[in-house]
């Protein structure tokens, strides 16, 4: 058993070292992050200080791997007796036990996601997803658990998203092929952003990303998981704004928020055709064209016409209510 705070980001190097030596290597793993959600649950933070400090637990040299490495090991050895009082001996209890609270999923990590309605139940499961994430698990942003996307997918496709997604986010740590694995058979779908989009992990210094070669070997290494798992890959624009000199507006809206890199904006434009094929030419003409236009209209083609709204809802129509609207804007600008 292997046991480690924040174990995702630790044991990935070792999987990764592992794969590469071809050296076995499927231990069990133990979160001492995942315990202490379940176990302290009314911490905000999880972080290696916050709960040794929690439990009264020495921590004298905070970042020094022998000094956070005891640490580590003398807050399991708490949560194995607070577990034994709880009745819980073995791993097999303590995962009957997990059950996740609204307030638990409002602290967990949250990856992006694109969810599509495909028909009108879709569109009902939809917007009650939304509801959920607006009311029940919202902190900070709206979260979907996926537990209760599951339960309300019929109708719905899963995108695994941009760089923020959980795929991809897995991949740039370098998780395990279970782990890959158990991702990718989750999505309907995955998905490849023109190199631009992801540009900015460039200039990050804490950015696995060193060049534009391994923005292109991780495009490559989705569709090569698209075609393991037989799942479609689409290149997708991951559009923020319709043109590219429209960027100045997402630049001001980001200022506003405090971004520091508000200036150096991603091209997040809708491109043509065209441009997402010449964008993806490093795929091959064939493939390309795959992933830019046939897989793209496989998805559209699986979406029937459907209605924002039931016309039978009786939405309210307030005559030039868009016009007045547009004016009243302009006029308190």
């Amino acid at each position: 058993v292997l046991v480690a705070h924040n174990a995702s980001f630790d044991v990935s190097f070792i999987n990764r070292n592992a794969e590469i030596l071809g050296l076995p290597f499927e231990p069990t793993v133990l979160d001492t992050v995942t315990l202490a959600r379940f176990l302290l649950p009314n911490l905000n933070r999880f972080k290696l200080d916050t709960v040794a400090k929690a439990l009264n637990i020495s921590l004298a040299n905070h970042h020094r791997a022998v000094d956070d490495a005891g640490c580590t090991a003398e807050i399991f050895v708490k949560f194995v007796q607070m577990l034994r009082e709880r009745g819980v001996e073995t791993l097999t209890e303590l995962n009957s036990l997990k059950t996740m609270t609204p307030e638990m999923i409002k602290k967990l990590p949250t990856y992006h996601v694109i969810i599509i309605a495909t028909n009108d139940v879709g569109r009902v499961n939809l917007y009650k997803l939304i509801s959920w994430s607006h009311i029940d698990y919202y902190a900070r942003r709206p979260r979907i658990p996926k537990s209760l996307l599951n339960q309300n997918r019929e109708g719905l496709i899963v995108g695994s998203a941009c760089e923020a997604g959980e795929l991809y986010q897995a991949l740039l740590r370098g998780g395990s092929n279970a782990e890959i694995a158990r991702l990718v058979r989750f999505y309907d779908y995955l998905e490849i952003q023109p190199l631009g989009n992801n540009s900015f992990m460039l200039r990050d210094e804490k950015s696995t990303v060193n060049s534009e070669q391994d923005l292109i070997d991780i495009n490559k290494k989705i569709v090569e998981l698209g075609d393991q798992f037989g799942k479609p890959v689409c290149a997708t624009c991951d559009v923020h704004f319709l043109d590219p000199e429209d960027e100045v507006y997402r630049r001001i809206i980001m200022a506003g928020q405090g971004f520091k890199d508000s200036d150096e904006q991603a091209p997040l434009y809708l491109r043509t055709t065209e441009e997402m094929l010449k964008e993806f030419e490093y795929l091959g003409p064939n493939k390309a064209e795959e992933v830019v236009i046939r897989n793209t209209r496989k998805i559209a083609d699986m979406c029937e016409k459907i209605s924002p709204v039931r016309p039978d809802k009786c939405p309210p129509v307030i005559e030039n209510s868009d016009g007045d609207l547009r004016q009243i804007c302009y006029d308190k600008a």
